[in-house]
């Protein structure tokens, strides 16, 4: 998405940042007045909710019992889906990139821009596929980008622009580890509506699908479906799925069971909907 402002009659402002026009007035149509009293500064909805996540990521690694582990990611499951909507409800700032618009000459023979685009600024992921960076407050921007220009914007639009833009995955304050929280496309649709959402890996109709498939694979005895990146930074798959096959399995027989088993998830459409990403590991 790029928003074009061509300038406005009359002299440049004193202080500008383009061919002597100033980036005042320059932002996604009324936001800008919308938040006018904001104060820049992350919004506390957003930095309890996320330090939920990292509270129970914490007590989860000094779990000592599997039923201790089990509620837990009962806890954290619940901390995911209320961080999505903590941050729809709440304004966001969108970092908008200058570029080049078109150039003309005066009559003194200057060559100067007659229009400058913004442009909404996406970022790879370490998949390769577009991350969209939001931010909470001024200075996360600032520390990530110096040259970039907050526009405040609510929550749920951020959402609206991810799709627009075809953009999977959308990064909240990349880079500040006490705020960054992804949310990944099977939540962009709770995140447009701010309702809750449990994860792929706490949904049970995705654990059903999983059961499913596994007992459809010879020589599967088990499967175990956990959280891939615990602390929604976008570090790793979103789900986890631990496959226990049966002992003394022969090599060839553990490749077959891993190829059918993939070939089998591929072709699921409960999980091809609501999983973003896996990663399978094989045990016995």
């Amino acid at each position: 998405m790029a928003i074009r402002q061509l300038p406005s009659e009359g002299k440049p402002a004193a202080k500008s940042d383009s061919a002597g026009y100033s980036w005042e007035g320059r932002n996604f149509d009324h936001h800008v007045t919308a938040f006018a009293d904001d104060n820049g500064l992350t919004p506390d909805e957003v930095a309890v909710a996320v330090g939920a996540i990292r509270s129970v990521v914490k007590s989860l690694s000094l779990a000592a019992t599997r039923e201790e582990q089990a509620g837990l990611l009962g806890d954290l499951a619940t901390a995911h889906s209320e961080a999505v909507v903590a941050c729809a409800k709440s304004r966001l700032l969108v970092p908008l990139i200058a570029e080049a618009g078109d150039y003309a000459l005066t009559p003194e023979g200057r060559v100067v821009e007659k229009s400058q685009e913004l442009s909404i600024v996406t970022v790879a992921a370490p998949d390769g596929r577009k991350v969209m960076p939001v931010f909470t407050s001024t200075e996360a921007m600032q520390n990530w980008n110096s040259k970039a220009r907050p526009i405040p914007v609510p929550g749920v639009q951020v959402a609206i622009a991810a799709a627009e833009e075809a953009t999977d995955l959308v990064i909240v304050d990349p880079g500040t580890a006490t705020t960054e929280f992804g949310i990944r496309r099977p939540q962009l649709e709770s995140f447009a509506l701010a309702k809750p959402q449990k994860p792929s890996w706490a949904d049970s109709g995705v654990v059903a699908a999983f059961e499913s498939i596994s007992a459809e694979v010879a020589n599967v005895l088990t499967v175990t479906v956990a959280p891939g990146d615990p602390q929604a930074r976008l570090l790793g798959p979103e789900l986890m799925l631990g496959v226990e096959l049966k002992p003394d399995l022969s090599a060839e027989e553990r490749r077959a069971a891993a190829t059918q088993l993939q070939d089998l998830i591929s072709k699921n459409e409960t999980i091809a909907h609501s999983v973003d990403s896996l990663s399978i590991k094989l045990s016995g």
